[in-house]
């Protein structure tokens, strides 16, 4: 009895204080994920609106490049803290945000995070970057499928200030917690999170990614998703596949058949492709409470679909008179400067796409491409020969009508003062001709060609002159 009335001071604020961390930590909500890349693991408190933050990675010790995590599922006005490993060994965290897709830059809107230096650390067992970020009122309350985004570029080492340069990231995607799940403190060193890759802890109890594990974050198809594929599948159907059709159709169909309707419908089909997919993104991104048009991609595609409406119209006009037209030239070079904008603007949109289009995706979009250029500059070995016929079809049809005398003066030229006025007007407005040959279109001066002489004229009797 003596031996417990001794310990009984000393023991009761151990107690007092075990009873408060287990009701503090059944307070708390936590999951962790990994892919190959890196680690995640958060601690949340709703009591003290705030999450408690683990970003960590294999190696350590030496520049590795920037490793980066973010609250949200878009790069848009979330609160990212970026983490590298300075030549020392030192680590550096930078908490910044951006606009819409631009370089992220350390004027951030939330509120600061708080960093823990005394627990992030970069040697040999791997490097591990801690923090906390204070929640406002503004925020989403996290649930089962919390969204968080990650990036990557290990081949870039900023230098050791918090406001260094960072190039783009070499991989990137999201991450989906779950934290309703409540906090256990002897499971915080394993990746339990839905939709985690593989993981271990290391020697010092941190979650570290392990080499088998996948590549890939995880990926939803939600709604958001789903309108993003269908916007790539039906501008890929159209600037892939409808439009380089059309254009070689153009180029090749010009000595082979009538090519101009099949050229115009197939635009029309890829126009009304277009138009299915500028409508998707558009909702797409109202829905996400993004900004339109707000990056290079959308500005870009916006000025891309203005131009294919004025393409649309100038090739229209420019075939509406078999005449030379000066529109035509200006349609071919103006439709073939905006398809491979369009080309490059499509391997662009890849590169914003959360799930992260691997990058042999770009490179059979452009080898595609080089294709059907190649083949239409082939097709341009037929262009002489296509100018050969227009020639003589508008010669056929009249736009291009010779000039004759006449060779006896017992004819009269068309459109002379020898026919009444009323005749002349009659011949060329009706298509009627005094000589043989095309039809005058009925508009303009009318050719100056006579009727042949129907019996020779005889030279040695002297010639009676008419006034």
């Amino acid at each position: 009895m003596v031996g417990c009335k001794r310990c009984e001071r000393p023991c009761m604020p151990l107690q007092i204080s075990a009873l408060s961390q287990a009701a503090t930590t059944s307070n708390l909500y936590a999951d962790s994920t990994c892919n190959s890349n890196l680690c995640l693991s958060v601690i949340y408190s709703p009591s003290e609106q705030t999450m408690n933050m683990t970003m960590s990675a294999n190696g350590g010790g030496t520049p590795m490049g920037w490793y980066a995590v973010g609250t949200g599922s878009k790069m848009d006005k979330s609160n990212m803290m970026i983490g590298w490993v300075n030549a020392d060994g030192t680590v550096t965290m930078s908490q910044r945000t951006a606009n819409n897709h631009n370089d992220p830059t350390t004027t951030v809107s939330a509120k600061a995070a708080s960093l823990e230096t005394k627990h992030s650390f970069s040697n040999s067992t791997g490097t591990v970057w801690k923090w906390t970020f204070p929640m406002s009122s503004s925020d989403s309350t996290p649930t089962s499928s919390t969204p968080f985004i990650w990036a990557v570029n290990k081949n870039d080492n900023p230098t050791t200030s918090v406001s260094a340069h960072l190039k783009q990231h070499k991989n990137f995607g999201t991450f989906f917690l779950d934290l309703t799940k409540a906090y256990d403190a002897s499971s915080s060193g394993s990746s339990s999170g839905s939709g985690s890759g593989s993981s271990s802890g290391n020697s010092n109890g941190v979650l570290t990614p392990s080499s088998a594990s996948s590549d890939e974050s995880t990926r939803t198809l939600n709604m958001s998703n789903n309108l993003i594929i269908a916007h790539m599948v039906f501008m890929i159907l159209a600037w892939f596949l409808l439009v380089p059709s059309a254009i070689l159709v153009g180029r090749f169909g010009r000595t082979l058949f009538t090519w101009f309707p099949v050229h115009r419908n197939i635009q029309i089909a890829a126009f009304v492709s277009v138009l299915i997919a500028f409508v998707i993104i558009v909702i797409e991104v109202a829905k996400g409470g993004g900004g339109h048009f707000d990056n290079t991609h959308g500005r870009a595609g916006l000025a891309i679909f203005i131009v294919m409406i004025l393409q649309m119209a100038l090739g229209q006009v420019g075939h509406v008179t078999k005449r030379f037209n000066p529109s035509r030239v200006v349609h071919v070079v103006i439709g073939l400067g905006v398809t491979v904008a369009a080309i490059w603007n499509s391997t662009e949109g890849l590169s914003l796409w959360e799930w992260g289009a691997p990058n042999w995706a770009r490179w059979v979009l452009w080898a595609w491409a080089a294709l059907m250029a190649v083949i239409y500059l082939a097709g341009l070995a037929l262009l002489p020969k296509d100018l050969r016929e227009w020639r003589a079809n508008r010669d056929a049809q009249g736009e291009k009508t010779p000039y004759s005398l006449p060779q006896d003066s017992g004819t009269y030229l068309a459109g002379s003062g020898d026919a009444p006025m009323s005749a002349q007007h009659a011949a060329f407005t009706h298509g009627t001709q005094y000589a043989d040959g095309p039809q005058h279109p009925g508009w303009g001066a009318p050719p100056l060609r006579a009727e042949a002489s129907h019996s020779p004229t005889d030279y040695t009797k002297p010639q009676q002159h008419r006034f």
